[in-house]
């Protein structure tokens, strides 16, 4: 074993990994939860609504020991390709051509993003969601450093899903790490609390997973909100939701596109924009700072 290369595979992976959990998540910190701490009902999309002090410190240790140990998967795999270990990885455009390289990169995009939302909602099945996923529902008020407080199955899940590709059919490694970074960033700025807002047609405002945490079993999409559309699991206005309140125990409509439901439409995303309405302060809550 080449314990050099292993060593430098190690620390750009975990190094790397810790810089895009932990950089983004302090700066948002910094630059709304203390700089704007007086004007929440500008920026927070719960406004009235915080993580105990306990839950905070929980979620930034949990979340830095998820990608603390995937980094460390994600260094043995790239190890693995770098000392000539199989894969389907090509690194020379020209083997496939920039049609193959750039289309490859947006099925494998596509692809992850729709497994991602079937294991995210197979989690909310309720033997699984009590055993494994209710760890990340503790933050009924997500801030950027929930994005890794889960369980380390659902993680390992989740990286399965994403890396698994890579041995299945041919993709460049620029795209590869392209793709991951993006999913890392939005997942940041999916549970960040602030009302984001996306430059990009199929990526949702972070109030709509925000809405995934206050009313539990919806809004399942990672990126592509067009799975939540065709899968029926899109937050209904006219819909009762609760922790108990299974996909099973709600209003189930076929899964199939519905163009008439309002809830499909851009005024279903447009009503996430304005400013929340305030809600009644629940059992998770404290003075935010």
């Amino acid at each position: 074993m080449d314990w050099t290369l292993l060593s430098e595979c190690m620390a750009m992976t975990v190094g790397g990994g810790l810089f895009l959990y932990l950089g983004p998540s302090y700066l948002i910190e910094w630059l709304y939860y203390r700089r704007r701490r007086e004007a929440l009902d500008q920026w927070k999309t719960q406004p009235d609504r915080a993580s105990p002090a306990r839950l905070r410190r929980e979620e930034i240790r949990l979340g830095t020991l998820n990608m603390t140990w995937a980094s460390v998967v994600s260094g043995f795999i790239m190890y693995h390709i770098r000392t000539g270990g199989w894969s389907q990885l090509y690194f020379e455009v020209e083997t496939w051509g920039w049609a193959y390289t750039i289309g490859s990169t947006i099925f494998y995009f596509m692809l992850v993003d729709c497994a991602l939302y079937w294991g995210h909602r197979a989690l909310h099945l309720r033997p699984l969601y009590r055993r494994i996923h209710r760890i990340h529902h503790r933050w009924r008020t997500p801030s950027p450093f929930t994005s890794l407080a889960v369980h380390p199955v659902e993680l390992a899940t989740f990286q399965f899903f994403s890396l698994v590709p890579i041995f299945l059919f041919p993709l460049h490694p620029a795209g590869v790490i392209v793709i991951l970074i993006y999913q890392q960033v939005v997942s940041v700025l999916d549970h960040s609390g602030v009302r984001f807002h996306s430059v990009f047609p199929w990526q949702a405002p972070a109030a709509f997973h925000d809405d995934h945490h206050i009313y539990f079993h919806v809004n399942f999409t990672q990126n592509m909100h067009l799975w939540d559309w065709i899968f029926g699991s899109w937050r209904r206005e006219d819909e009762r939701y609760g922790e108990e309140r299974f996909l099973v125990d709600q209003d189930h409509r076929s899964p199939r596109m519905d163009y008439s439901r309002a809830a499909v439409s851009a005024r279903a995303l447009a009503r996430l924009e304005p400013r929340r309405r305030s809600r009644s302060k629940g059992p998770e809550q404290a003075v935010v700072g």
